[in-house]
């Protein structure tokens, strides 16, 4: 990746972005055929990351019901694509990081190593109560228990070392018992032994993307725990000071920063504000401190250029993927793909050599290597 290109990404959750999208749209959000023509449309069309929404955390969709689980999405996506990143939203309040990091490390061998997970910090009544737990609001109990999960799954991920099959005839030994680790995670809230129960996947760890506030207080995932920050903004400029403050937090840690930018683009028959006041009038559209673009595919291209200098790659949300989403395909994707301006992920790469971030080191083979005391 380079600082005259972006990787685009797009949020495929339902019919689309805006709340009234389901009234406009023709896509299923829980029909098997739909999510196939889906990916493979954009996968097509240069995406480089298809993401994939948590229902449980999902706010302003209150008449949508019956979605799919996103890693289930994602892993059932891998089966029919070979280029795109797939990244689905788990939100890590409540959840099992033993169960989570299982689940996705899955996700990343059905994928060949193109899996994320996009770690949604935010708590709903709904995902309270998909858990059957009390709904946790304060920013400093929720910064708490994100960090505490997404540290405890990244180990997990760590406890089996690259080289533990070694299948040995001669001694009779399938593994290498010095390469297969007890997590031994301690924190305030709970504790993990392990190891997991799943070797450690293709990438060493998934690329892991979460939410960037810089603000006092905000419960924000810690830094040193995401690879990709994704930022607000309501400007080209408001965008750019954020990315820059989000790099400035990572202390000097690889990592990459994607904007958020939700799209109601302009059709041969109407105007985009037009488009959007007629689905406000049935369902207002929150804001979401996000770059919103109402426009035409003209104006969009100009954004996402102006875009380049400032972030490593956008996260689009097309307001109605029945409507927006052929327009991204045949007017926009295309242009940046000629400008050379586009990162367009290559067949078997995996989501972090499309990203141009490098494979981890173990963090066991790491405090052995070290000195460390090794975990049998």
């Amino acid at each position: 990746m380079t600082s005259t290109s972006l990787a685009i990404a797009v949020e495929l959750d339902g019919t689309g972005a805006h709340p009234a999208s389901w009234r406009f749209g023709q896509v299923a959000p829980s029909d098997a055929a739909s999510i196939v023509d889906l990916v493979r449309r954009v996968e097509h069309a240069g995406f480089a990351i298809a993401t994939f929404a948590d229902p449980t955390t999902r706010i302003g969709h209150p008449t949508i019901r019956g979605r799919l689980d996103p890693v289930e999405v994602a892993a059932f996506a891998a089966a029919v694509t070979t280029a795109i990143g797939l990244v689905p939203a788990v939100g890590p309040l409540h959840a099992e990081p033993f169960h989570l990091a299982n689940q996705l490390a899955s996700a990343d061998f059905a994928s060949h190593g193109r899996a994320g997970w996009l770690a949604v910090t935010a708590d709903t009544a709904a995902r309270a109560a998909a858990y059957g737990a009390a709904e946790v609001t304060a920013p400093e109990a929720v910064r708490l228990e994100n960090d505490e999960v997404i540290a405890a799954v990244r180990l997990l991920w760590d406890t089996w070392e690259d080289g533990v099959f070694i299948a040995d005839e001669v001694t009779g030994h399938f593994l290498d018992p010095a390469r297969l680790h007890y997590a031994n995670f301690e924190g305030e809230l709970f504790s993990v032994t392990g190891p997991s129960i799943t070797p450690r996947p293709p990438q060493g760890q998934l690329v892991v993307f979460a939410p960037f506030d810089a603000r006092p207080g905000a419960a924000a995932v810690a830094p040193d725990l995401v690879d990709v920050h994704l930022v607000g903004g309501s400007t080209v400029h408001e965008v750019g000071v954020l990315a820059e403050a989000a790099r400035r937090a990572a202390e000097g840690r690889e990592q990459r920063v994607f904007a958020e930018v939700e799209v109601v683009l302009a059709t041969e028959h109407d105007t985009a504000t037009g488009r959007l006041a007629e689905l406000d009038a049935h369902a207002p559209w929150p804001t979401n401190e996000r770059l919103r673009h109402v426009g035409t595919a003209e104006e969009l291209h100009d954004l996402l250029t102006a875009l380049v200098a400032r972030v490593d790659g956008v996260r689009l949300h097309p307001a109605v993927l029945a409507t927006d989403l052929p327009i991204l395909e045949r007017e926009v994707l295309p242009r940046l793909r000629a400008e050379r301006r586009l990162v367009v992920p290559r067949p078997a790469s995996s989501l972090r050599r499309t990203l141009g971030l490098t494979r981890p080191a173990n963090t066991f083979a790491a405090a052995h290597a070290g000195g460390g005391h090794r975990v049998r």
